[in-house]
This record gives structure tokens, C-alpha cells and sequence, in this order.
């Protein structure tokens, strides 16, 4: 895939590599790990057609995007954003199978797009789809050691700080080139659900609210209580008043 359409040496000695007309170096550092977090998890089954034989081409897909940082390509400006991650059961599997993550830019419809594939283990692949139909996987984290590249400056950052990732570029300079590693960890989990707190109704709500409330056989024989006990005192001022005439 030609991307960029302009010849560029690309050189790689001691572990460091140069791009022609570019001040950066870059270097790999198996001691960190590259993460993904992945969202709008689906199934999707099927077959295809591959040398003459139909197999079965079941995944998952999502939307990634890195944890804690961005993927770039050596050489070109602007990250990838949002990256289209597809995760495949492995055809075969050893009594300890690795799991494997490739990292890359694939054409588009004329647009060059990122991509990331994961290849599980057909017990994990299976365990993801089983908690996936049951609700149980929304979202999904990875980490891997990759063969990503990082800038020489950032490679003393500490783990909690923000990274950037680049893939490196093929001999001419021209092509990104894709990068490959090992999934240490993946999990899968639920989507959060928002926590509604209820709180008390204010002092005046609730007084009002009691006015209005009908009012109870008590309350209304003490206010004729009240009543009649005015009553007799206006009767004493009256005889009190006639009896001064």
C-alpha cells in the first residue's frame, strides 16, 4: 500500500530507527505494555471461501482505541483515533497457547484506515462468547508487548503517563509496516451502570406538602374546642359590660 507516494530511506542500527529528513528516534521498549480498550462488542459468524476450502469465519467486533496514549505511524502526522479491533478463535492451540495481537493500516475504499486483530485460544474465544450472549461482555481491555515503536525521549516516561505508540515504515519510507506481539491480559466486563442517589425532599417541601394533607378527627374537634371556649369568653364581657350599666 503506497501512502504517502515519496521515497524515504529508513535505517535501523542498534535498536534505533531513523527515517530520512526526520530529527525524531525512534526505539522499542518490550518492558511497557500497549493497551486497548474496546467497546460495541458483537458476534458475527459466517464462512468463507480460502484456497478452495470453505471455513468457518466467526469473530468479534469492536471499536478500540489506546489506553493511555495513541497509535501513530513513524514518519506521518496525526494519530488513529478510533481503531476497528477484530478478535478470531486460533485454528490450532498448544497445551500453553499465546495469544496474539497484529497492529496495522489497511486500504479502505481508497483511504488508508488502522486496524487491530486479536487471535485467542478457542477456549477464550469461546468463554468471551458465551459471556458476550449472556450480557457479561460490553466492553474489553488488552494489554500486549508489541514491536510498536516509541519516540527516544519518551522511553524513561513513567507508567502512569500518557504514550504514544508508532508502527514503523518499510526500506523506502513509503508503507507503514505492521507491528505484532503477545496479549499478556484480556478481560471483559459489563457496562457501568449509572447510580440514581435519591435524596429527602426539602424541609419546607415536605411541610407543604403536609398542609395540604385532609385533616384528622382530633385536629378538628380542637379547633371547636377553641371555638367554643371564644364563644364563652365573649359571653362574659357581655355580662360583665351589662352588669357595669
Amino acid at each position: 500500500m503506497d501512502e504517502s507516494g515519496v521515497t524515504r530511506s529508513v535505517s535501523v542500527s542498534d535498536g534505533r530507527m531513523a527515517i530520512e529528513g526526520s530529527s525524531t528516534r525512534y526505539v522499542q521498549d518490550a518492558a511497557r505494555r500497549f493497551r486497548l480498550s474496546a467497546s460495541g462488542l458483537r458476534f458475527v459468524g459466517g464462512f468463507e471461501s480460502r484456497d478452495g476450502r470453505l471455513e468457518e469465519s466467526r469473530r468479534f467486533l469492536a471499536e478500540a482505541t489506546v489506553t493511555g496514549g495513541a497509535l501513530r505511524r513513524a514518519g506521518f502526522d496525526g494519530e488513529a483515533g478510533m481503531i476497528g479491533l477484530t478478535l478470531r478463535p486460533l485454528s490450532q492451540a498448544g497445551e500453553q497457547p499465546r495469544l496474539l495481537l497484529l497492529l496495522g493500516y489497511r486500504d479502505e475504499d481508497g483511504s488508508a484506515l488502522p486496524f487491530a486483530e486479536a487471535f485467542l485460544a478457542p477456549a477464550v474465544f469461546e468463554a468471551l462468547k458465551a459471556d458476550m450472549l449472556a450480557g457479561l461482555a460490553q466492553e474489553l481491555a488488552l494489554s500486549a508487548t508489541t514491536s510498536l515503536w516509541v519516540r527516544e525521549e519518551d522511553r524513561g516516561r513513567e507508567a502512569g503517563e500518557g504514550l504514544d505508540w508508532y508502527l514503523g515504515l518499510d526500506a523506502d519510507g513509503r508503507s507503514t509496516q505492521p507491528a505484532r506481539g503477545f496479549i499478556e491480559t484480556i478481560e471483559w466486563r459489563t457496562r457501568p451502570v449509572p447510580v440514581v442517589v435519591e435524596t429527602a425532599p426539602a424541609p419546607e417541601a415536605v411541610h407543604e406538602a403536609g398542609e395540604d394533607w385532609p385533616e384528622t378527627t382530633a385536629e378538628q374537634l380542637g379547633k371547636l374546642n377553641w371555638s367554643f371556649r371564644l364563644l364563652l369568653l365573649m359571653l362574659a364581657f357581655m355580662l360583665i359590660i351589662v352588669a357595669m350599666k
